[in-house]
């Protein structure tokens, strides 16, 4: 999970609530991304059962469960994958470009790419959902945060609408201090990231590449922000930072300045994203392995975009032509 998936998730259940049904939200105990925010939101009394993990709710689950997944439409990347199985009755709120591994079947998709993120959506749907819509201050607050982490702090991929949404969410409540605290970093981290980024390779063709150590604390976390950084480097566009993981497992965090198409690159490899922010877990690979790999990624997903740019003026001469005809 992180901030835009845990946000759009407290949007859609705070609207069932309203019509009248019981709602949760199904999370995982593998990352440590938003304990803060799940914490706070634990300590509200009315909000304190929203979590569940995913045995519980294959155990709630019947024939009457409506299950919404939201900040994806892909099944493995899903937190409780055998909900799947046992609902026939789906609907996908997500952001993200259409992949071809979709979410078989769903009651209703709602998808669209050009929003900064599913907070911005689903705050959307609650302007729309009741004129009586009262967001408790850390509802607001997580769906200002989802907007907040998928934005870069409303720097990348932003426009009207979303801050239309971020303006609705600061009237609901929303608290721009604890979102800052949601995303303070502690003194060793910094000092960790600043030396990982004295160690980092710049290519000639403007690509970053860091290398997290394999005892990292929240390796995946750091690897995120590492590849934020990444890219506030002069001349660098691309960012890749890889991190290793139990099991053989080599993650990839990858960010654009918008010159590069990340999410065409980690999809590529097996993975996903947005146009600017994307990731992948690669099995069964080395760090060098997974490097060589993400390269061979980029530069494929460069002639694409070149030969797509070569198609469009080949259209832009046809069309000439025929205008002066």
């Amino acid at each position: 999970e992180d901030y835009d998936s845990i946000g759009a998730a407290v949007g859609i259940a705070h609207m069932a609530k309203m019509t009248g049904v019981s709602a949760h939200i199904v999370i995982s105990k593998e990352s440590n991304a938003v304990m803060r925010l799940e914490k706070q939101i634990a300590d509200v009394p009315e909000l304190q059962d929203l979590f569940i993990s995913a045995d519980t709710a294959e155990i709630l689950c019947n024939d009457q469960t409506l299950l919404f997944i939201v900040d994806t439409h892909r099944s493995d990347m899903t937190v409780a994958p055998k909900l799947l199985e046992k609902t026939t009755r789906r609907v996908v709120i997500d952001h993200h470009r259409r992949s071809t591994d979709f979410i078989r079947q769903p009651l209703l998709t709602y998808m669209e790419t050009s929003s900064s993120s599913t907070s911005e959506l689903v705050t959307e749907l609650l302007q729309y959902y009741s004129d009586t819509v009262e967001l408790q201050k850390i509802e607001a607050t997580a769906l200002y945060a989802g907007i907040v982490v998928d934005t870069k702090n409303f720097a990348v991929q932003t426009g009207v609408r979303t801050f239309d949404a971020a303006a609705y969410l600061r009237r609901s409540g929303a608290d721009t201090q604890i979102v800052r605290e949601l995303f303070c970093t502690d003194l060793e981290t910094i000092k960790m990231k600043s030396r990982l980024l004295s160690q980092t390779q710049i290519l000639e063709d403007g690509v970053a590449i860091a290398v997290c150590p394999k005892d990292v604390k929240n390796a995946p976390i750091v690897a995120a922000q590492l590849a934020d950084m990444l890219i506030n480097i002069d001349d660098v566009n691309t960012g890749f930072s890889f991190y290793e993981l139990p099991d053989n497992i080599i993650g990839i965090s990858a960010r654009s300045d918008g010159d590069v198409n990340v999410q065409l690159v980690m999809e590529a490899l097996g993975g996903g994203g947005s146009r600017s922010s994307a990731a992948v877990q690669l099995h069964d690979v080395s760090v060098a392995q997974a490097v060589q790999m993400a390269r061979k990624a980029i530069d494929e997903a460069r002639a694409q975009v070149a030969e797509r740019l070569a198609e469009l003026d080949a259209l832009e001469s046809l069309f000439r032509s025929e205008e002066r005809r």
